[in-house]
């Protein structure tokens, strides 16, 4: 499994136009400025991509419209979750696997108050409904769903399901639930600025919004790692601290980070309601003045 799926995954933004719906040139722009600055994959309709936004057909679209300007150069994680009931996700899964994707992955069902059998139960029949390989999305602060390390490794018993993407800052439960899996499963981390410190905890690549902005600073973050040297990947783990704790200065939501984007020359497009479109002229002037100077060397 480790051959296959590492490394920094973006949690690929989705650009909608002024209108609210998915701009598919502006996507396939992303999706090439990524695979160029080196990332090893992308995550396709996740939280940072607005996929919980979007109706099933959107979100086919936009999976095909990767598919497309990604020609097999990247690895591809379709996220189907968020799609209210279990039978749009395995749709989704379903036409995940018809498009030749590389794996899915799905937070739990959100809105009900559920339990553990509830979300095993879901997890079960999506994996059922398709031979792709699923990574369960684990992130409380989202959900609002806690689950045990017990609890979680009970996942294990399903067929299909290979890991996770671990968005949770507690990385004690991250390592503790590795050796429980005794090698048969492998983790994503999901906070951008617990990349360095996850992967001394035993997981195998990130996948975040941030990667979106500076995909070079993670690639060097996990090649540095892998070389053994730490204090040069110590140094750059700083420099996505500086850049998340900016753009959530601004607007602790996918709107900065597409902003932050423009700043590089590449156009994301707006964010869609009920997120915020864009930030004001005002917001946007001065969070390119801090970023300018954060970051001259990825500023026009």
């Amino acid at each position: 499994m480790e051959k296959n799926f590492y490394g920094v995954y973006a949690a690929l933004l989705t650009p909608f136009n002024e209108r609210g719906n998915v701009c598919e040139r502006r996507l396939k722009k992303l999706v090439k400025f990524l695979i160029s600055k080196g990332v090893d994959g992308l995550y396709i309709c996740g939280g940072s991509g607005e996929g919980p936004s979007m109706d099933v057909d959107e979100r086919k679209y936009v999976v095909e419209a990767v598919k497309e300007e990604a020609d097999n150069k990247v690895r591809l994680i379709v996220h189907i979750g968020g799609a209210l009931n279990t039978k749009n996700a395995i749709e989704l899964a379903r036409h995940s696997e018809k498009m030749k994707m590389d794996a899915i992955s799905s937070i739990p069902p959100i809105y009900y108050r559920i339990g553990f059998k509830e979300v095993y139960n879901y997890y079960k029949a999506v994996a059922e409904s398709t031979s792709l390989p699923f990574f369960i999305y684990y992130i409380p602060a989202t959900t609002g769903i806690i689950l045990s390390n017990d609890q979680i490794i009970k996942f294990l018993e399903i067929e299909n399901i290979i890991g996770l993407k671990y968005t949770y800052p507690d990385m004690y439960l991250l390592q503790d639930l590795l050796i429980k899996a005794e090698g048969k499963w492998i983790a994503f981390t999901g906070p951008d600025e617990l990349f360095l410190p996850a992967l001394t905890m035993g997981i195998v690549g990130c996948i975040g919004s941030t990667q979106n902005v500076l995909p070079e600073i993670f690639v060097e973050i996990y090649k540095s790692f892998k070389e053994g040297d730490i204090k040069k990947a110590m140094e750059l783990q700083k420099k996505i601290t500086v850049a998340v704790s900016l753009l959530k200065k601004y607007y602790d939501g996918i709107t900065s980070w597409k902003v932050a984007l423009k700043f590089r020359g590449i156009d994301a497009g707006y964010g869609r309601a009920p997120l915020r479109e864009k930030l004001s002229e005002e917001e946007e002037k001065a969070l390119y003045k801090e970023w300018k100077k954060a970051f001259p060397e990825y500023t026009l």
